[in-house]
């Protein structure tokens, strides 16, 4: 989201982040404009180990989308009811009453929101604005309520519980807007994600993804141009990254993480170079296997330069990797549905291969690795989802569409956009 911020103010707009105060740092950051707003409440804070495992608990009850078609309406309404209850009641309710404070100061044309935070599309609805969801990965949460509805709204049955609107519904009332299931989904979306990594034909907005890691340095050894040709005795580079484990509540030196290096350590001239989070120390003691470290902030600068890509399945890796045509191998996190889904839309264009992740041995590991990195339709595969991920629009190309959108949805009159 946040190139899309730079491209927006790049064309004369006023753009400012709203966050709590917990991320206000990392906003600034950006370059951006950051306004906080709401009251951390104590153990939820973003980050905090509470906030983790609500994370992580709704995640792990949320099923595959190949799934979402075969749930039993008990289990489609128990998923609602956790959603609202532990994970949206959670982000929205310390920040809602603020936002739509701010909104009805600023008088935003457009309001941008992440998936879970729907204080976003209360706050815009209550000031006038135009409002659009950020997908940042597969759309499952909208697939999950569309299915819902679907099987609510089934004449044979008497349905009449919905989880969701009973708890948003009286929070958009306090502020003067009524409830509607674009609340839930946006005006329209946006996403970084194309077809063949989120499986939808159409709906949101394409834009092409543009990494962003926060404040970095590129290391020296990182310096050289990509696509340079490699001395022949140069070692292969292979690109771990672990950290969507973290994100689902992890540990980041767990086993699985030990058995992938244990396979990428039998490959011969071959140096392995893992991904830290950011604020990790890229000069502290790494895992034993790993040759060099560098800040997630330089992955763009990585990607390029290696020959494989290994991690776990977040989507800026995804992204990012693919829009370089690297090959990739995927253990996707069991804890994150979406990425198990776009791993396997990946494996079955070719692009890559994917393993269990808390099940694969090291001879597998090392045994797709060499397979992808020598096999030229791999090379094949991973270069036609780079130029999928390419013929996006860059965020600068898609304003002007997302200037006719706000001006289509908002309640501004064509003189005040």
């Amino acid at each position: 989201m946040v190139p899309l911020g730079w491209a927006l103010r790049a064309a004369g707009h006023e753009v400012r982040v709203a966050t709590r105060s917990a991320l206000v740092d990392a906003a600034a950051d950006t370059g951006l404009t950051v306004v906080a707003v709401g009251e951390e409440t104590s153990g939820e804070a973003p980050g905090s180990a509470d906030a983790t495992r609500t994370a992580t608990g709704v995640r792990d009850l949320l099923p595959d989308p190949g799934e979402i078609a075969d749930l039993s309406w008990e289990s489609l309404l128990s998923v609602q009811r956790t959603l609202a209850d532990e994970r949206l009641r959670a982000v929205n309710e310390p920040i809602l009453d603020d936002l739509v404070l701010l909104c009805r100061q600023w008088l935003p044309h457009l309001v941008l929101w992440e998936p879970t935070t729907v204080a976003g599309a209360v706050a815009a609805e209550a000031c006038g604005a135009a409002h659009a969801r950020f997908l940042w990965s597969p759309d499952l949460h909208g697939a999950l309520r569309e299915h819902f509805l679907s099987r609510r709204a089934e004449p044979e049955a008497d349905r009449s519980e919905d989880p969701l609107r009973e708890w948003l519904a009286p929070h958009a009332e306090r502020h003067g807007v009524g409830f509607g299931e674009e609340l839930t989904r946006g005006r329209f979306s946006l996403t970084p994600l194309v077809t063949v990594l989120d499986g939808t034909q159409d709906g949101p907005e394409r834009l092409r993804h543009i990494h962003y890691g926060g404040q970095t340095t590129i290391p020296t050894w990182l310096r050289d141009r990509p696509g340079e040709t490699p001395a022949p005795d140069a070692p292969r580079r292979v690109l771990l990254d672990w950290r969507a484990t973290g994100a689902a509540g992890g540990d980041p030196d767990d086993k699985a993480l030990r058995r992938v290096l244990d396979g990428l350590g039998t490959l011969e001239n071959t140096e392995i170079v893992l991904v830290l989070p950011e604020g990790e120390d890229e000069d502290a003691e790494m895992p034993s296997g790993v040759t060099r470290a560098v800040g997630q902030g330089a992955l763009h600068a990585l990607a390029p330069t290696c020959s494989l890509a290994v991690h776990a399945g977040g989507i800026d890796t995804f992204c990012e990797v693919g829009r370089h045509g690297v090959p990739q191998l995927v253990l996707p996190d069991p804890g994150l549905p979406d990425a198990v889904a776009s791993a396997e839309r990946l494996a079955a264009l070719g692009a890559g291969s994917v393993l269990p992740h808390g099940e694969a041995e090291s001879d597998s590991v090392a045994e797709e690795a060499v397979r992808l990195m020598t096999d030229p339709e791999a090379a094949r595969a991973a270069e036609r989802l780079r130029e999928a991920l390419d013929a996006a629009p860059t965020p600068d190309r898609l304003v002007e569409r997302i200037e006719r959108l706000t001006a289509e949805h908002s309640r501004f009159e064509p003189s005040e956009l």
